[in-house]
């Protein structure tokens, strides 16, 4: 649909969906067709519990009026990694590549009108940069670097605008990631993470592709570095205290208040 309407498709008409609707922006059961094979269905531009994949970034950049870029992947690999880097720009005449500042070339043709490729690089650890160009000005630029090995892991609480509230159905959202020693997020890293839960809370975990029977567990896998689990609160506030931990890692903490709420004849208050 995407590629029929917006970069083969002339016609001023069909340049571009409404606010980019998509059938499956977020991985989901899909009707309980990949009942055998997958968790969910992974076509989405966010995974099951919201996680930007590689393609949203990629969509970002394709519906984007401004110029936009975007290095495709990460750049920590193995000693003697040789592969293409793909980088995904708009609105620009080349891409230039570059690996610690040295210049590995320009690709002027993209794929598909957005895909920039750059076969044969050889991994050396450091930063890659990407630089857009248009009638030789710079117009958008993106660079990642190399991580380290996993040292600690991190946790991220996520709650509404309002706090976590003591109402039985409210969610607290943790990110939990795999951290080098200077905080980055691993790429590489899928390996297990185990929780502990306290305080007046009901644990509602995570899920991982691909492993069926992955929810509720108190354990998960990362994946790419990160994932992310949910708790629901109860009818009970109070002090709500997430721990992970991996051998070999630098355990988490992270505590959350849940917060009381009025009720009134049994009912919760209604609010937007």
């Amino acid at each position: 649909m995407f590629y029929s309407n917006r970069i083969s498709n002339t016609d001023p008409e069909h340049s571009k969906f409404a606010a980019y609707s998509s059938i499956y922006f977020t991985d989901e059961n899909a009707d309980g067709r990949q009942d055998s094979s997958e968790v969910a269905r992974v076509s989405g531009k966010v995974d099951s519990v919201r996680l930007p994949k590689e393609a949203y970034y990629v969509y970002r950049v394709m519906q984007n009026d401004a110029p936009d870029i975007h290095i495709i992947g990460h750049w920590t690999y193995p000693a003697n990694t040789v592969k293409t880097m793909n980088v995904a720009a708009n609105h620009c005449d080349a891409v230039e590549l570059f690996v610690n500042g040295k210049s590995l070339g320009k690709s002027t043709t993209p794929v598909n009108g957005y895909i920039y490729e750059f076969p044969q690089i050889a991994f050396v650890p450091g930063k890659i940069s990407a630089v857009a160009t248009a009638k030789g000005r710079i117009v958008a630029q993106d660079e990642i670097e190399t991580v380290g090995e996993p040292k600690a892991i991190k946790l991220t609480p996520h709650v509404g605008p309002n706090g976590l509230q003591a109402n039985g159905s409210d969610v607290v959202f943790y990110d939990v990631e795999v951290v080098d020693a200077q905080g980055r997020r691993c790429p590489t890293d899928d390996a297990r993470v185990d929780f502990q839960v306290a305080g007046p809370a009901t644990w509602r975990g995570g899920y991982n592709s691909g492993i069926p029977n992955s929810i509720n567990n108190l354990y998960l896998n990362t994946e790419c570095g990160i994932n992310r689990v949910a708790i629901r609160s109860t009818l009970t506030p109070g002090a709500i205290t997430l721990t992970a931990t991996r051998d070999g890692l630098a355990p988490a903490k992270s505590q959350v208040e849940a917060r009381p709420v009025d009720v009134k004849d049994g009912l919760l208050p209604y609010s937007l």
